[in-house]
């Protein structure tokens, strides 16, 4: 009778046995490593990599360390050379972090390896680190800082299939992660972007094709009015800060325009008002919302006055010079900002609306797409965390 414990839930057509509870001594060798002596500089400088935990967080396959030692260095310590495809594992203060060495190197103390056996595939050992970590910092102890020994990391049981179905997972879940990184790293790049153009565009060192008029200095009570109506009728959604996702100007998936039966008292907005809290400014809640509604908690609601455009009103609440003074805050334990200070300062403005227009609907598109990006990131964390629900043992 099949151990149904030990039998996944998905899996890839043609496997049907049940996975075998193995400890890690029993597909491969844990090794730690050591720390050339850091008064002898002819152990140090060399070409040999040598890890630290700092360095570790399951960031994938590791190519180059911060600090590289000699081969003088690694013979005089207990420094080991370990060989490709070695599973880092730390071990001590922040215990059961992973990475993948692409090239031989060593490590310091704070490691207990897992070098796997010609049977075992690495990145399915490098998949299960949430596992093999939870298990791991149970087991850690110490007072300084937490620490797992090398019998210890050794003994730890996995659930493990044959070769064939390790190096199946460890293919999707490789292309999975690879796709989660690509991902970060263009989200990454569009939030920078989106800064940089903030930063050029509202300096006016970067104007749009055919605009060449120069920009006014006013106020921002010359630009929009501040709302301050309020109401609570129920068939309004309420909106507060625990809605806003920072610095994204975006509502959170929990957020719902039905609110029934909520009678709170807040200021009433339209749709393509801009709401910007003023709690916490450094907090980024902004929004430009295409719904009625009201805002309770501490927002200012602002309404476009006419020939202006209401997207590069949004927009210039997220510039520099906007950030900079609205976080001159009054108060300490609840900063907020002061709207003397904010409705005396003059902005550059365009003296057009189609350039307002032009400025406001661009950010508005580059904002559409991080959310586009932070999404697509979402789901595949999502599918990410299923498959290690359903995949393993």
């Amino acid at each position: 009778m099949k151990n149904e414990n030990l039998v996944p839930k998905v899996r890839f057509k043609g496997f049907s046995d049940p996975w075998e509870q193995r400890k890690l001594s029993e597909i491969g060798k844990i090794q730690g490593g050591g720390t050339p002596d850091s008064g002898k500089p002819e152990y140090w400088n060399g070409t040999i990599n040598w890890f630290t935990p700092t360095e570790v967080s399951n960031n994938g396959f590791l190519e180059n360390s911060i600090r590289k030692i000699t081969n003088l260095g690694l013979k005089k310590s207990s420094a080991t050379l370990l060989p490709p495809k070695t599973v880092l594992i730390t071990s001590r203060a922040g215990v059961g972090n992973m990475g993948i060495l692409k090239y031989p190197a060593s490590t310091n103390q704070g490691f207990q390896s897992f070098i796997p056996d010609s049977n075992t595939d690495e990145y399915f050992i490098y998949s299960m680190q949430p596992f093999i970590s939870r298990i791991a910092n149970r087991w850690a102890s110490g007072s300084t800082f937490t620490e797992i020994s090398g019998k210890q990391m050794a003994k730890i049981e996995i659930g493990i299939p044959d070769t064939s179905e390790q190096k199946k997972i460890s293919g999707l879940m490789k292309i999975i992660d690879n796709l989660i990184a690509a991902n970060e790293d263009k989200l990454e790049q569009l939030k920078t972007l989106k800064k940089l153009l903030m930063q050029k565009i509202f300096s006016q060192e970067w104007r749009f094709k055919g605009f060449t008029d120069p920009w006014e200095q006013r106020k921002l009570l010359e630009v929009a009015k501040r709302l301050s109506k309020t109401s609570n009728k129920k068939e309004l959604p309420r909106v507060e800060y625990a809605d806003i996702i920072s610095g994204s100007g975006k509502l959170n998936k929990n957020f719902s325009r039905q609110h029934l039966n909520d009678d709170r008292v807040g200021i009433q907005f339209f749709a393509e008002n801009v709401l910007y809290g003023k709690l916490r400014p450094y907090l980024n809640n902004w929004l430009f919302p295409n719904f009625n509604g009201i805002a309770i908690g501490d927002f200012w609601v602002f309404q476009v006055r006419k020939n202006n455009a209401a997207s590069f009103l949004y927009a210039l609440i997220q510039s520099p010079q906007y950030q900079q003074i609205s976080n001159i805050s009054t108060g300490t334990k609840m900063p907020r900002s002061d709207w003397k200070k904010v409705s005396a300062i003059s902005f550059d403005i365009p003296s057009t609306f189609e350039e307002q227009q032009m400025i406001g609907n661009y950010f508005l598109v580059l904002d559409d797409l991080i959310a586009a990006n932070e999404d697509k990131l979402q789901q595949l964390k999502e599918l990410k965390k299923y498959l290690m629900q359903n995949m393993f043992v």
